[in-house]
């Protein structure tokens, strides 16, 4: 009786071993190497590079909006206002690329918005001592040159 109750603990003892083994294996077999997704990042088209820098923007986007929900530092709404401009900057860039003049025009209209609200939420910020005069004048620039940079497209 202890014989077969060891040999059945035993038998039991091996079997799980050799499937964690197994789903060891696997998941060293079907995750990629940094090589790997670097490579086929390289194979990409610049249509697809651009469609896949808009979508990590979006991700940011996401994680931000998620951090200003939640009422976190991470989620300062200037810093949301800053990702989202990011995030209309590479919409620009793939809809020049596309050629798509109605989303590139809606894009821009986002970014400018958005940097415009960064720069009031900078200065709110600056006004109650949390941020500095540097900050503000950042972010003055980039409105700046982003209203420089759509006039010069148009």
């Amino acid at each position: 009786m202890k014989k077969t109750v060891l040999f059945s603990i035993s038998a039991l003892l091996l079997c799980g071993g050799l499937f964690c083994l197994h789903l060891t294996a696997q998941t060293a077999r079907n995750s990629s190497s940094p090589e790997d997704k670097l490579r086929k990042l390289e194979e990409c088209s610049e249509r697809e590079l651009l469609e896949l820098k808009v979508a990590a923007h979006r991700k940011v986007v996401e994680m931000v909006t998620a951090h200003y929900e939640a009422a976190s530092q991470k989620g300062r709404y200037y810093r949301l206002q800053e990702s989202k401009a990011d995030l209309a900057a590479a919409e620009i860039e793939l809809y020049r690329h596309t050629g798509e003049q109605d989303k590139l025009r809606t894009a821009w209209k986002s970014r400018i918005e958005a940097l415009f609200a960064r720069v009031e939420a900078v200065s709110a910020a600056y006004a109650a001592e949390t941020l500095e005069l540097g900050d503000v004048s950042e972010a003055e620039i980039q409105l700046i040159d982003a209203l420089l940079e759509q006039k010069r497209e148009k």
